[in-house]
């Protein structure tokens, strides 16, 4: 059986070996550093909740968040907002559905892993300044042996 250490390591080192996303400079598991307003910046932050054992299958559903801060948009001389960063969004979601759409098999020690999107949405997260992409995983050990 894998650890949830060790699913996390394989999908850091994913994200990391991608040429848009590695280039992100913050890639963590489970949280990220705090920010402030005037801070903000682009980070990954891969969750990995507890997965359940289901007879020959241990699965888990892990999450790869992709912050991406809003950007400031001036009304008039002194009124500003906020509005998210579509543009940045769409490439970030475009690379993930080609890096995740299809399932990716592995094999890490003795055990062998299937991977592959679950599910992806956008969501809003205001108390960071950000949007992020929010990228569900389904992660599945397979403890079969051939």
């Amino acid at each position: 059986m894998l650890a949830l250490g060790d699913i996390g390591n394989i999908l850091v080192q994913r994200v990391k070996s991608n040429a848009i996303l590695g280039a992100i400079p913050e890639i963590r598991k489970n949280r990220h550093e705090p920010v402030t307003e005037g801070n903000v910046h682009e980070r990954i932050v891969i969750v990995i909740p507890g997965g359940s054992k289901n007879g020959q299958f241990q699965r888990c559903y892990p999450r790869i968040c992709i912050y991406v801060p809003y950007r400031t948009v001036k009304k008039g001389n002194k009124t500003k907002y906020y509005a998210p960063d579509e543009e940045r969004l769409r490439e970030l979601e475009n690379v993930c559905i080609g890096m995740f759409r299809s399932s990716t098999y592995g094999v890490h020690g003795t055990e062998t892993f299937l991977y592959g999107e679950d599910v992806t949405v956008v969501e809003d997260d205001p108390e960071t300044w950000s949007n992020f992409l929010n990228v569900r995983l389904k992660f599945e050990v397979i403890n079969t042996k051939l």
